[in-house]
């Protein structure tokens, strides 16, 4: 008897614990919008946006348009000082999903510099070998890049390295290698800076810069995003504004 009540007491545990675990993985996956749950928040994320910069009056600005590391950066219209920006990043975007919801969060606002974040998520989603990964993501970033200079002719595009990252490292050499076509076809590109920031988060043996990460070591501690902005973002924002003649974006 007793030996059937410690079966049951240990069955009931650990269905609980198990909930708990569920259920923490749903309320984090919401929140930064990535998994199966990326849809869930998609919706608040884009009406979060619209509602938050008024496209009527919060034309020609500096507009950050990627995913999650974007988008959790709750804190960036403060750091990112003395530049004026916007942070339109939603969780779990995809390169197709910035063309999609380009119509109402990017042409609206005719930015007159667009800081973009793509990465893993599209790695993630996609089948086929490495070698296919790579060919069709800088393929389509670059047809993507090109789209948005038709709609913008006059916008500069500053594009962020993919990171890499200990949560994701198996996409560690694909990013590096769309890193490094991405970054030779910027430099034949007048619109396009590319920001080679892909060693920020590993160390000098190439292991992965952990501390840098929460605990699903794929989104970056505010520590790390001011990190990436002062070392990063904004020393490539200066060389554009001042390059291009910029005006009104800074305070």
């Amino acid at each position: 008897m007793k030996k059937k009540k410690a079966i049951i007491i240990s069955t009931v545990v650990t269905g609980v614990l198990g909930l708990s675990v569920l259920l923490g993985l749903v309320l984090t996956g919401r929140y930064v919008g990535w998994g199966p749950f990326t849809y869930l928040a998609f919706d608040a994320h884009i009406n979060n946006i619209l509602k938050k910069y008024d496209a009527n009056t919060r034309k020609q600005e500096i507009v950050f348009y990627g995913a999650s590391n974007f988008r959790l950066w709750e804190e960036m219209e403060e750091d990112m000082k003395p530049y004026v920006v916007q942070n339109h990043g939603f969780g779990g975007s995809t390169d197709v999903m910035l063309m999609e919801q380009a119509d109402r969060l990017l042409y609206p606002y005719d930015p007159q510099v667009v800081v973009f974040q793509t990465g893993s998520n599209d790695y993630a989603s996609k089948s086929g070998t490495d070698a296919e990964k790579i060919a069709s993501g800088v393929e389509y970033k670059k047809e993507m890049f090109k789209t948005f200079h038709e709609k913008l002719p006059n916008s500069q595009f500053v594009v962020m390295a993919g990171i890499l990252m200990p949560g994701r490292s198996q996409y560690d050499e694909i990013v590096k290698q769309i890193n490094k076509e991405i970054k030779e076809y910027a430099a034949t590109c007048a619109y396009v800076t590319f920001v080679d920031s892909e060693r920020m988060t590993v160390n000098d043996d190439g292991s992965h810069k952990e501390e840098l990460f929460i605990s699903d070591g794929i989104h970056l501690t505010h520590e790390a995003r001011i990190m990436w902005a002062n070392d990063c973002i904004k020393p490539a924002l200066k060389t554009v504004i001042e390059t291009n003649n910029i005006k009104g974006v800074t305070l």
